[in-house]
C-alpha cells in the first residue's frame, strides 16, 4: 500500500508561516531525475539510515513528483538532526533541498498509533480523501491548464498533445545506457570500492591527475562515491587512468561517467 505524506508549501500570502511544523517525515527535493528510481530509493533510505531507523522511502515517477521524495522516521528529533545535517549534500550531482512534510506520512501514522495502526490508518486516509477535492482546485497550476484549454476552446483551436521535448527524451535515452557509453562528463562515478578505502585514499588516488575539483562520498554508502574534475578532459583522462585500478584488496574499481 503506498505510503503518502503531503509536499512542503510552495508558497504562502505574505506574512504567513512558510516552514511547516516539525515532524518525523521529511520532504526532499532536486534530486537527481536520471537516476533510476530503485537506485534513488536504495541510496536514500542508505543515507538517511545512519541517523535512525527508516520508516518508509516514498519516490514516484509522474511528472508532478519527479525529483522528489519523502523519508519517514520513528522520531521527529531524530528527522530534524537528519534535515539539519543532510540538506544541501550533494547525491548524485544536486544538492539536496530539505524540509519537513506538511503532514505526517501513512507509515508513521501506522507506527505512532502501535496496536492501532490500521484503524489509525483508515482513518488518516479519509481524511485525506476527503480534503483531495479541495487542493485539487486550489492547485494553481492546474487551474493555468484549465484556463488555457478554455481558451483554446473559445478560439476553436484543437488543444495540442503534449509531446516529450526533445531534451527529454535525452535524458531517458542516456539513462537506458549502459555505464560504459555514457557520454564523457567532469563528473566519474565510482563504483566497488573497498569498505577499507577513505575519503583521503581516494584524494590522493585521483589528485594524482590534473584539475581535481572534489571527491564526495555518501555517508552509509562506503562502496561509491563521486570525483569532479574542473573540466571534462580532465575527467576523461582520470577515467581511462582509473578505471580498472586494482585497489589494495585486489577488487578492480569502476568507473564510469556520472549520468548527466
Amino acid at each position: 500500500m503506498a505510503d503518502v505524506a503531503t509536499r512542503a508549501p510552495a508558497s504562502q500570502p505574505a506574512g504567513a508561516t512558510t516552514d511547516p511544523e516539525p515532524n518525523e517525515t521529511l520532504y526532499i527535493q532536486n534530486l537527481n531525475e536520471n537516476v533510476k528510481l530503485s537506485v534513488l530509493k536504495q541510496s536514500l533510505e542508505a543515507l538517511f539510515s545512519t541517523y535512525g531507523k527508516v520508516l518508509s522511502v516514498v519516490a514516484h515517477t509522474n511528472l508532478r513528483m519527479r525529483g522528489q521524495a519523502f523519508v519517514s522516521f520513528k522520531s521527529r528529533d531524530v528527522a530534524a538532526k537528519a534535515m539539519r545535517e543532510v540538506n544541501g549534500f550533494p547525491l548524485y550531482g544536486k544538492a539536496m533541498r530539505i524540509t519537513f512534510a506538511r503532514s505526517k506520512s501513512d507509515s508513521v501514522v501506522r507506527y505512532l498509533a502501535g496496536a492501532d495502526g490500521e484503524s489509525a490508518l483508515e482513518a488518516h486516509k479519509r481524511a485525506r480523501l476527503a480534503e483531495k477535492p479541495l487542493k485539487r482546485r486550489r492547485n494553481i497550476l492546474r487551474e493555468r491548464e484549465m484556463q488555457r484549454k478554455r481558451k483554446a476552446a473559445e478560439a476553436g483551436v484543437p488543444v495540442e498533445s503534449v509531446e516529450p521535448k526533445s531534451g527529454s527524451l535525452a535524458r531517458v535515452q542516456a539513462n537506458q545506457l549502459p555505464d560504459e557509453y555514457l557520454p564523457p562528463n567532469k563528473i566519474l562515478f565510482l563504483q566497488q570500492i573497498p569498505s577499507t578505502t577513505t575519503r583521503d585514499d581516494l584524494q590522493k588516488l585521483f589528485g594524482a591527475y590534473p584539475n581535481l575539483l572534489e571527491v564526495r562520498t555518501i555517508p552509509g554508502r562506503s562502496d561509491i562515491a563521486f570525483v569532479e574534475y574542473n573540466d571534462i578532459p580532465s575527467g576523461v583522462q582520470a577515467r581511462e587512468a582509473t578505471n580498472g585500478y586494482a585497489m589494495p584488496n585486489g577488487e578492480r574499481l569502476k568507473v564510469s561517467y556520472a549520468r548527466a
